[in-house]
């Protein structure tokens, strides 16, 4: 039987309300571990986690089983 492979990958920005510089450098490192166990929960691969005060990016691949607006609901 003949299997297809893909491979999907997501850059997502969320931006805190009215781009406010909400995110310090004291609760950054735990928002990204945070946003990566979410992202790890739904099979999906976090590559990068990254941001400034008032966005953050996030850079992963899109598991096979989930949504991409599930995926951003629960994170």
């Amino acid at each position: 039987m003949p299997q297809s492979f893909s491979q999907v990958y997501l850059h997502i920005v969320f931006s805190t309300k009215y781009r406010t510089p909400m995110i310090r450098a004291e609760v950054e490192k735990e928002l990204f571990a945070f946003m990566g166990d979410s992202i790890k929960q739904h099979k999906c691969i976090p590559l990068l986690i990254n941001g400034m005060t008032d966005h953050v990016h996030v850079l992963c691949t899109l598991g096979r089983t989930v949504t991409i607006a599930k995926l951003l609901e629960d994170m």
